[in-house]
């Protein structure tokens, strides 16, 4: 892994990945932006931690299901994504979802636990997730991610925002196609 400093690979950008992901969700550039930038920290902080030697699996939990779908839209530009890699990791950042193998090991690991035990397992493995990134990227970032962005955005509203941006675009196309038909009615 090369080692980037995160002032480098904030100051990279890619109006192509912001505006596809307004034009799935409809949301305002500045959020686009911000997500992106997120994106952008989430994988230096990736990667700042190889450097660093902790090889311990870093997670998007459900929390950061928005910053998961950015990077799943800045992937869709894989030439991109993969120069970008290049030139601020020294190799290509892999996307490892949740296997079904993996949530069965997970599962096996807490066989027996009550949820209030569950809750703490799950948290002592997250903890050295959570204190890399408060003390890589400040309290402010980490806050955005943990207590903003899960408020703002769930599994469920990404779907409903997709959703109604589509329902969207589809009647203006309707608009458009009708229109047309019109002129076509007056010209003949």
């Amino acid at each position: 892994m090369k080692k980037s400093k995160i002032e480098d690979v904030l100051a990279y950008q890619n109006k192509d990945v912001t505006d596809r992901f307004i034009k799935l969700y409809g949301v305002e550039e500045d959020v686009a932006v911000e997500i992106f930038e997120d994106v952008k920290r989430w994988l230096w902080m990736a990667s700042e931690a190889r450097v660093q030697g902790n090889e311990q699996p870093i997670v998007i939990d459900r929390a950061l299901v928005v910053l998961d779908q950015m990077w799943h839209n800045f992937m869709l530009f894989t030439r991109d994504y993969g120069q970008f890699c290049k030139d601020f990791f020294g190799g290509y950042i892999h996307h490892s979802p949740m296997t079904a193998e993996g949530v069965t090991s997970v599962e096996n690991e807490l066989d027996g636990y009550s949820l209030s035990e569950r809750k703490a397992a799950l948290m002592d493995k997250k903890r050295w997730q959570y204190e890399f990134i408060y003390d890589q990227l400040g309290e402010q970032v980490f806050m955005r991610w943990y207590k903003q962005y899960p408020e703002r955005y769930t599994s469920k509203s990404l779907c409903e925002m997709a959703l109604e941006t589509e329902l969207k675009r589809s009647e203006s196309m309707q608009q458009e196609l009708a229109r047309r038909q019109a002129e076509l009615s007056d010209a003949a």
